[in-house]
């Protein structure tokens, strides 16, 4: 008889369906399994927690070694987190070195966004990547993704002032070469003007991610005199994600609470959490703890943090489908009052707290008990 593990009277959600049901949820051989609990099963109380399938982080930077790069052990299981996406870290001449220090040594699974400048965002206080324009080698990113199949997703390219100045523009048009040929879907920046919202909207189709796209930096906002700029909406209606992309300057509260008041959700919902932010992010949990205190259901948040980003870079995972690698956050909604903060000074108050109890990461428990 094959013994599992049984998460027993939680409030389970699927993301599939969107919907809370209050049961058992078994875990046989690494998978979630159908079916009542056997006797032999280890047995794990989680009565008035949310059960809910592991979280998916679309944008992270957790390059070890690298000045940006947080530790995956230190972010990754304490937040109820099973699957990091490392957005542009790396580039074409440095992705070997993350593979081997960090992709083959975590126990948590890791993807990649390249970033188009062969040399990552490295050093990012001193200098952005693409003020060396000679960096941005088209040539070399197309042969670094064919060799990493496995592990990278996407292109990236911080199409900025602050990361390029004037050369930005054109590593945006160089990073939609690079995503067309392989058959990627692009990542892109949004921070100060150049390159402009509009036309970095213009080149987003089915599959790419605007990210940090509820950013305030001033005339280069996706909110225009309260409207949604009819470029993104546009870049939408092709299929193109919004994702939040927290960071340090990448999401502004105003940004937010009139993007929900036109009913215009992000798509996905990620930290950018690296060396320089994590003091402003804190975790995964807080992030998604501010959207509901803007009035989001948790319900649409937990599906932003799992199946949407799981499918945005075509994994199986942010899912509790029978068969499906069995990936868990178990969370506590703790009403209390709390005060949260932006990257442009805003603060405001909340009245909950959302914060990880236990992760199961392919079907093993690797951190908490909840008894």
């Amino acid at each position: 008889m094959t013994h599992g593990l049984v998460l027993r009277g939680g409030s389970v959600f699927d993301p599939e369906s969107g919907e809370f049901a209050d049961r058992d949820l078994r875990i046989v051989d690494g998978l979630f399994a159908d079916g009542p609990a056997q006797p032999d099963d280890t047995i794990r109380d989680v009565t008035g927690l949310i059960v809910s399938p592991g979280l998916v982080d679309l944008h992270t930077h957790v390059f070890v070694g690298q000045d940006l790069g947080l530790d995956p052990t230190d972010i990754a299981a304490p937040s109820g987190t099973t699957v990091l996406v490392d957005t542009g870290s790396a580039g074409a001449h440095l992705f070997g070195a993350f593979r081997r220090s960090t992709v083959e040594r975590s126990a948590t699974l890791i993807r990649a966004f390249l970033n188009v400048s062969s040399v990552g965002a490295t050093s990012i206080m001193l200098g952005g990547e693409l003020k060396a324009p000679y960096y941005v080698s088209e040539g070399a990113a197309v042969d670094a993704i064919e060799a990493n199949r496995d592990l990278i997703v996407g292109v990236k390219v911080r199409a900025s002032a602050d990361v390029g100045g004037d050369n930005a523009t054109g590593a945006l048009h160089a990073a939609r070469r690079v995503a067309d040929r392989v058959g990627l879907p692009l990542m892109v920046h949004l921070g100060p003007a150049p390159a402009a919202v509009d036309e970095i909207a213009s080149v987003l189709g089915k599959g790419d991610i605007l990210t940090h796209a509820f950013t305030g930096w001033p005339d280069n906002a996706i909110v225009r005199d309260g409207w949604l700029r009819d470029s993104v909406r546009e870049a939408r209606a092709r299929g193109a994600l919004l994702d939040i992309g927290h960071g340090m300057s990448g999401f502004s509260a105003n940004v937010a609470r009139d993007m929900l008041a036109l009913g215009e959700l992000p798509d996905t919902i990620s930290t950018d959490l690296h060396a320089y932010s994590r003091e402003l992010v804190v975790d995964f949990p807080t992030v998604l703890s501010k959207f509901l205190s803007f009035g989001m259901s948790l319900e649409d948040v937990l599906v932003r943090a799992t199946l949407a980003p799981s499918r945005a870079v075509g994994l199986d995972r942010g899912t509790i489908r029978v068969g499906a690698p069995a990936d868990v956050a178990v969370l506590r909604r703790t009403p209390r009052d709390v005060e949260f903060t932006d990257g442009f000074g805003a603060r405001w108050s909340g009245n909950e707290l959302l914060e990880c109890v236990m992760t199961v990461s392919g079907g093993e428990i690797v951190y908490g008990d909840a008894g």
